[in-house]
């Protein structure tokens, strides 16, 4: 049985302290402040990107383009992307891990993903020049979390639904119609924790108003991804968070193996993951295309070579469960410190072996 993920990840890795919740009123005299000091925490600045070492070379294994071409929505028909969120490291970049370890594996990523804030410093905006140098051979997608990372302060989804952040969401719907290829962004995955709160229906109202937002702006090119934990005991919370399929071009979900880090049982991939796609096939969902946002294993102390073998049972299982579109390993620890990195014997081999497959080798648009 799979467990809750992280919620709000891109926090909660920084190891801030619990979030204050403030007057809206007040959100735009702090951000107004940080814009001045904030640093960010994640990624290098431009100027130390700058002075970063090239990055190496990666072996290519892209296919020659055939009519398995992508559809507009970014939905590859013969078969899934292949993806990791690589822990950026301060000093050398984004671009330089990401391509180091597609060196390590043997192949370039399809898909990446990096978090933003709702704030108006580098933080919040899109396009970072690491994501804008990254988007160029592969598909960017863009988490976007209703908080202030310096200030540790959390938007209310009512105050998003109101209007009072259309400054920001503005700002940003423009810079994706000027960015102009079509890219992933998804606002607030693993709402199902319910641990803010709020409603559903201020979720919907909050999501629908940042779409809207950029409809009206013509960025039509932002196509918005839905997310939950994809804890199975959460089922029930689920479609009551969903804003209708109009607003979703695809669904995410997080699932782990945390194994003995919870005191769980040990699960395969396809025990991980299967539930919960049933689930979405089950229940009106199957219409639309699924990814896992996050994904990994915990290791087995009993069984040193379990990690590495639930990596290599990817490619099977992926194809009983075609729609699948693409998953993301979460390459690091989490809030609990339950460790899914691609570490361990044989791990990081079989991770490659797996996005080998010529099911996960897909040409990108």
């Amino acid at each position: 049985m799979t467990m809750p993920g992280r919620g709000r990840h891109a926090r909660r890795d920084r190891g801030l302290p619990p979030s204050k919740w403030i007057p809206i009123s007040l959100v735009a005299a702090l951000v107004a402040a940080l814009a001045v000091t904030a640093v960010v925490y994640m990624y290098a600045s431009p100027v130390e990107r700058s002075a970063a070492p090239p990055p190496p070379t990666v072996p290519g294994v892209r296919p020659t383009p055939t009519s398995c071409v992508p559809t507009s929505d970014l939905v590859p028909p013969c078969g899934a992307w292949w993806g990791m969120h690589v822990p950026p490291d301060r000093e050398r970049g984004l671009v330089a891990d990401v391509t180091a370890m597609e060196s390590q594996i043997g192949r370039k990523l399809d898909i990446t993903i990096s978090y933003h804030d709702m704030s108006e410093t580098d933080a919040g905006r899109f396009f970072r020049d690491d994501e804008s140098d990254l988007a160029e051979e592969r598909v960017l997608f863009l988490g976007w979390e209703s908080t202030i990372w310096a200030g540790n302060v959390d938007i209310p989804w009512h105050a998003i639904a109101r209007g009072e952040l259309d400054r920001v969401i503005d700002a940003q719907a423009e810079r994706v119609k000027e960015y102009g290829k079509p890219v992933l962004i998804g606002f607030d995955g693993e709402k199902d924790r319910e641990e803010s709160g709020q409603t559903p229906e201020e979720y919907i109202a909050a999501y629908k108003r940042i779409v809207d937002r950029f409809r009206q702006a013509g960025a039509d090119n932002a196509l918005w991804v839905w997310g939950v934990t994809g804890y199975y005991p959460f089922r029930d919370r689920w479609k009551p968070y969903y804003p209708g399929d109009d607003y979703v071009d695809w669904i995410s979900y997080d699932p782990y193996n945390f194994a003995t880090c919870r005191g769980a049982k040990w699960q395969s991939f396809e025990e991980t993951v299967q539930p919960t796609y049933e689930w979405f096939q089950q229940n009106g969902f199957a219409h639309k295309p699924l990814m896992l946002a996050e994904y990994g294993t915990e290791s087995d102390s009993a069984d040193p070579s379990a990690r590495a073998d639930w990596y290599r049972g990817i490619p099977a299982a992926m194809k009983r469960m075609p729609n699948l579109k693409a998953i993301i390993q979460w390459n690091n620890t989490d809030a609990d410190d339950c460790d899914f990195s691609l570490t361990g014997p044989g791990v990081l081999e079989a991770f490659a072996e797996a996005g080998k497959d010529p099911y996960f080798r897909q040409p990108l648009p």
